[in-house]
């Protein structure tokens, strides 16, 4: 008697026991697919962010600059969305849809790879500057003709955004149109500019105080790869801390019991 009572406590002790493991597990993954969800939503809001930078200048840059951010900011939702089917499988102890979650997401760590060593490329590739320097000296012919309004106001955003004055330097305007009929440079070329004892701002020339001294090629250039600096990196350290989760999910779903069948898996 006195040994079955003993066979019948060790048996209870040991079903506890796998459902404390148990729950330890699904709690690691619950908090792991958790993480990964963040990391897409940090994906959506770099991309959502480089999109709005880009989409400034877009008269100016080629479009692959803006379709890099955008492929990051589709990854980020896709992130979220499979993160979220983990997330549930991990809460149900689901092996099916878990080992699904983690397969797409081996997939998801290679396309933001390829993503990455994309938009570093985008930088050592000398056909994209001298594209945006044609565009940004054909633009800036055309500053402050009344038949281009659309060039003045994208170069006064430029030069006001980068604080930058012509395509080189301000020598740009020495020859202009609009310098030749008003006699000095545009406004966006310079910073604040003082006021007489009027209260009229004056005008911007070569040797206002407050003039920019950099051109825009340089200086768009240099935002660019800035810009495509962080989206590499931030696609980069993702992936990596992805991969992290993956493993680790993997090392904890192989405790489960594997069902005979994963409809429609197999």
């Amino acid at each position: 008697m006195s040994k079955t009572v003993v066979r019948s406590d060790t048996a209870q002790s040991v079903v506890m026991m796998g459902k404390r493991t148990e729950k330890s597990v699904r709690g690691i993954l619950l908090g792991l697919t958790g993480a990964s969800m963040f990391l897409g939503v940090i994906l959506l809001v770099v991309g959502a962010v480089m999109v709005s930078g880009y989409s400034v200048f877009l008269d100016f840059i080629t479009g692959r600059y803006l379709e890099s951010a955008v492929f990051i900011l589709v990854m980020g939702i896709i992130v979220i969305c499979v993160s979220a089917c983990g997330f549930y499988a991990a809460f149900k102890s689901h092996y099916c849809m878990m080992t699904t979650f983690l397969s797409i997401m081996v997939l998801v760590i290679l396309c933001e790879l390829v993503a990455a060593v994309t938009t570093f490329a985008l930088n050592n590739e000398k056909s994209h500057d001298m594209g945006m320097r044609k565009k940004l000296k054909e633009s800036l012919e055309m500053y402050g003709s009344s038949t281009s309004p659309d060039q003045t106001a994208a170069w006064d955003l430029i030069q006001t955004e980068l604080h930058c004055c012509g395509l080189y330097d301000v020598n740009d305007y020495s020859s202009s149109t609009f310098t030749t009929q008003t006699g000095h440079l545009p406004r966006s070329c310079c910073g604040p500019l003082e006021l007489d004892t009027l209260g009229v701002a004056e005008t911007c020339k070569p040797d206002t105080p407050s003039r920019y001294k950099a051109g825009c090629g340089v200086a768009l250039k240099s935002f660019l790869s800035r810009k495509c600096g962080v989206l590499g990196a931030m696609a980069v350290i993702v992936a990596a801390v992805q991969i992290t989760i993956i493993v680790a999910a993997s090392v904890l779903i192989s405790k489960w019991k594997v069902p005979g069948q994963c409809y429609p898996c197999y």
